[in-house]
């Protein structure tokens, strides 16, 4: 806590003063309590875990052994190729809502996403390899009640980031910030944030230690996908950017161009009022002739 006030991060805030501009989530349809006895089975293999997927995606490509560590933005540029390749393309329409879920697709790129998160939580590269790993434990997890399945889309995407990057730091690094701040980082509330990771804890077991040589295999295949020659989908945040300036940039317009007809119309409206309401010239005439 002594830290976290003597050293606060930047946080970029959205024009609605949402930090980082990130959409509101739904309410909350998964309940913790539900998950107080989980009876908690491994997924079927055909249901993707990034691992798989980055599997899939490098495909029988033979690549050389890189001359330097995967570091620094490099790194996290990787994870993000990583989690637009598990992105599940089969529920675009009619996908359930779970509480992980945004109102709508949030229009901030994965990549720039994870990189606000590797500069403002200050944790070391580890951190991001060790999320990816938690993650999969997250999506290869299910229990009884299908509701419960968690599966990674465009609208969940971020949220579940921004909370496998916060476990990885708490359960790794020497120092850490308070929920709060991960939150203002994350652009979400807080009290979001801690359901969450209450709900997350219970889901996973509150298992996320990772081992050396599971660390590795997930670096192998991060070093893998970040070769350029690989081919990973199409953010979908970046059409939802595009959608938004767009959108934002007509209503600018629309508001520069009909400002001053409506200041006409409301004088004209307002001289008219005045003359209906005074007397005319004859009515004038007639009365001081009386007077």
């Amino acid at each position: 806590e002594l830290f976290s006030r003597l050293s606060v991060p930047r946080v970029d805030v959205g024009q609605q003063g949402t930090p980082g501009g990130m959409c509101k989530g739904i309410d909350t349809l998964l309940s913790c309590d539900a998950l107080d006895k989980p009876n908690v089975l491994p997924r079927p293999n055909e249901l993707e875990t990034s691992l798989a997927a980055m599997t899939r995606a490098v495909g029988s490509k033979q690549f050389e052994q890189r001359s330097k560590p995967l570091v620094g933005a490099e790194l996290v540029e990787a994870v993000a190729r990583a989690l637009l390749c598990t992105i599940s393309r089969k529920q675009e329409v009619g996908h359930h809502n779970t509480m992980f879920d945004s109102v709508s697709i949030p229009a901030i790129p994965i990549s720039q996403y994870l990189r606000r998160l590797h500069r403002d939580f200050r944790c070391s590269d580890s951190a991001f390899v060790c999320a990816l790993v938690i993650l999969d434990r997250i999506l290869n997890t299910r229990t009884d009640d299908p509701i419960h399945e968690i599966q990674l889309t465009a609208w969940n995407v971020h949220r579940l980031a921004l909370c496998c990057v916060m476990f990885a730091a708490k359960f790794n690094e020497d120092r850490t910030w308070c929920n709060s701040q991960y939150a203002r980082i994350g652009g979400i509330d807080a009290l979001e944030l801690n359901g969450y990771e209450r709900f997350l804890f219970r889901f996973l077991g509150f298992r996320l230690g990772v081992d050396p040589e599971q660390y590795q295999l997930y670096l192998r295949h991060l070093q893998a996908i970040a070769d350029v020659s690989v081919t990973v989908p199409e953010d979908p945040s970046v059409q939802a950017l595009a959608e938004k300036s767009v959108g934002e940039k007509r209503l600018a317009v629309h508001r520069s161009s009909g400002a001053k007809p409506c200041f006409r119309g409301l004088v004209r409206g307002v001289s008219l009022l005045l003359r209906l309401l005074s007397p005319d010239d004859d009515e004038k005439h007639s009365c001081r002739s009386r007077c």
